[in-house]
């Protein structure tokens, strides 16, 4: 049963930010007068499908991994390639390939700005309807190896205090670990089944450019709300909080990319289904914010500079826009290979990561 609802929320949130990535797509392609031919959520079989009257093809498919908009021109379904052959000469201004570069690249960055625009919304929207969540000092998952799991720090426990100093929500773990003297153990105050522990940890450096790490991550389920907020700052602060995920996230891909930190915390699916599963259980307000932040998570990673995904596009484009004609068929294959290969590298170190965590989670 927990499995069904850990699958259930995984479909519900990929499947929310899917369509929205892909209805950027659409809706700017169509407003550029380009034919899209199928609009489908999932790969593989088609389950469910329905044509319009402007000729798309709307579908739901039996793998549930994303999704895509196909154009009229296009030979795949990640619109890595384009040809006129197959097409009609009086068709032929509907296809995405006859539109002018900026057209193009507008149709191909509208899916990653509707992901951050419906971050924003749904931020916006909770900071003011609802109030600010801050994450509470809880222990919601403890890192393979790390210093938290080698002093016995379990999930569940509630971090009182570290060094004599108050710990009142999630966020001040990381800025208290960072402002002791590295290299001297830590002494945390810890509330497990309503008995207070002390325990001493020394946190670990993976180099001299990078913050000390205890190895813990949040709950979903231990927040509170504080501040109800009027609409403009709602709006702010849900602009601060896109602007320093995306800053967080770039900061930490540099510093794997340049070997200064090893990518621990990397999740692939396994990992966003269960994370999705500990949203779901969470509450709604935890899913509508875990929403908001795979959404930017999705957008930003399409806007990567890796062929297949949308920056790859958009890194043709700009080298098309300096040369003022397109990179060869066989220089765009070549980069193609190269950015799939990488990402299914990427998905099996990911399943690397999350399948040990998950077994170790199910018989803890």
């Amino acid at each position: 049963m927990m499995s069904l609802v850990y699958l259930f929320a995984f479909v519900l949130v990929l499947s929310v930010v899917v369509v929205v990535h892909e209805g950027g797509h659409f809706f700017i392609a169509r407003f550029c007068g380009v034919q899209v031919e199928e609009f489908s959520i999932g790969f593989g079989k088609e389950l469910w499908g329905h044509t319009d009257k402007k000729g798309t093809r709307w579908k739901v498919c039996l793998i549930p991994l994303g999704g895509y908009v196909k154009m009229l021109g296009d030979e795949d379904a990640a619109s890595a390639r384009q040809s006129a052959k197959n097409i009609a000469p009086e068709d032929l201004h509907k296809a995405f390939l006859s539109k002018p570069l900026w057209q193009r690249a507008l149709i191909i960055f509208a899916g990653p700005a509707t992901n951050y625009l419906l971050a924003f919304v749904l931020l916006t929207g909770l900071f003011w309807g609802v109030g600010r969540m801050i994450m509470l000092p809880v222990i919601g998952g403890v890192i393979s190896d790390s210093p938290a799991q080698k002093a016995g720090i379990l999930s569940g426990d509630r971090i009182i205090s570290i060094n004599d100093k108050k710990v009142d929500s999630f966020a001040d773990i990381a800025r208290l670990v960072r402002l002791e003297e590295y290299g001297n153990p830590l002494q945390l105050v810890i509330l497990r089944d309503n008995q207070e522990h002390i325990i001493a940890v020394e946190p670990i450096q993976e180099t001299k450019d990078t913050p000390a790490l205890l190895g813990v991550q949040s709950s979903m389920d231990a927040y509170e709300i504080k501040d109800n907020l009027g609409f403009f700052e709602s709006a702010t602060l849900s602009g601060q909080t896109l602007w320093d995920v995306t800053a967080g996230t770039l900061r930490y891909l540099g510093q794997i990319i340049t070997a200064h930190r090893f990518p621990r915390d990397l999740r692939g699916p396994l990992g966003i289904a269960e994370a999705s599963g500990d949203a779901l259980m969470g509450g709604w307000i935890v899913l509508i914010s875990f929403i908001a932040n795979v959404s930017v998570a999705i957008g930003l990673m399409n806007l990567l500079p890796i062929p297949v995904l949308d920056g790859g596009h958009l890194a043709f484009y700009a080298v098309e826009a300096v040369r003022r004609k397109p990179m060869s068929a066989k220089a765009q294959n070549a980069f193609i290979y190269v950015g799939f290969s990488l990402l299914m590298l990427i998905f099996v170190y990911s399943l690397f990561l999350d399948v040990p965590r998950i077994i170790q989670r199910i018989f803890e």
